[in-house]
């Protein structure tokens, strides 16, 4: 998107100093016609996407408000936006595996921790099956937190907290890289608040975590081992799914920390690993 398009289109987000209501932004003619050639044929896949993606683009700068996965959403697909394409153009792909291992076998009131919450893939997915699932994303970027907050109020959802704030061992500041290729840790950075995870889990009212997404681009374990040494085990997740390609930069080896915790590893991606804990642990 051009800077004068970009413009254009965050101007048009704004109804009356107020963000306009899900709806304003349904497809046209043409761009239904491409989205469903998206969705339904495999010109929705790989680079493929990103050829749709641009021809949308040039029909209207700006965002789309869809239905995927029964939700409404309102979805900023353009330009480096690559979440937001899947969910757009190709949504049952995304994360298929993971998704399918963390939804499984969900009970009444599924308690679900979102950290890295981005756009809200995993935490829609989790309400999309469970209406009734108390879920909290942690999300330090205002731009994503900004656009799933408005994804929430449009769905009306209950028991679900955004948290605006970056988690770690205990309450401070930290530097978030903005640019999406050095998040780890290089380039242009904004000062954020930091959230030590159990604590907060305590005050928004959860008692037990069924489901524990976390993806924050290399500092994992910043999380995690404060977490499990300060949560009772009764906090400790069932299903923990972690990101786990960037653990190189980890101080400390999360894998073998959930090991040592009785954790098991059901199913590895490139990216992605999930591990359940027996409730006999």
């Amino acid at each position: 998107m051009t800077a004068a398009a970009a413009s254009s289109a965050g101007a048009a987000l704004r109804h009356n100093g107020t963000e306009a209501p899900f709806g304003s932004y349904a497809p046209t003619l043409l761009q239904r016609i491409l989205i469903d050639l998206a969705q339904y044929t495999p010109l929705g896949r790989g680079s493929l996407r990103w050829g749709i993606a641009a021809m949308l683009e040039k029909l209207r700068p700006g965002p789309i408000d869809v239905t995927r996965l029964g939700l409404k959403m309102r979805l900023h697909y353009y330009g480096g936006h690559y979440s937001e394409k899947k969910m757009l153009l190709k949504i049952d792909q995304y994360d298929r595996e993971e998704i399918e291992h963390l939804t499984r076998d969900m009970e009444p009131g599924f308690h679900f921790v979102d950290i890295g919450a981005h756009t809200g893939m995993y935490a829609f997915a989790v309400k999309a099956k469970r209406p009734d699932a108390k879920v909290i994303a942690f999300e330090p970027n205002l731009r994503y937190a900004d656009r799933l907050k408005f994804n929430i109020e449009a769905n009306a959802f209950r028991d679900f907290a955004l948290v605006s704030a970056a988690v770690g061992a205990e309450h401070g500041t930290l530097p978030f890289y903005t640019e999406h290729d050095a998040l780890n840790g290089q380039g242009p950075a904004i000062q954020v608040p930091v959230v030590p995870l159990y604590e907060t889990l305590t005050a928004h009212g959860f008692s037990r975590v069924d489901g524990l997404k976390i993806d924050i681009e290399g500092y994992e374990d910043r999380v995690l081992f404060p977490y499990f040494a300060a949560a009772p085990q009764a906090m400790w997740p069932r299903v923990l799914l972690m990101e786990y390609c960037q653990g190189n930069l980890w101080e400390r080896d999360c894998l073998a920390l959930c090991e040592q915790l009785g954790y098991r590893r059901i199913f590895s991606s490139e990216l992605n690993t999930v591990l359940v804990r027996d409730k006999s642990a």
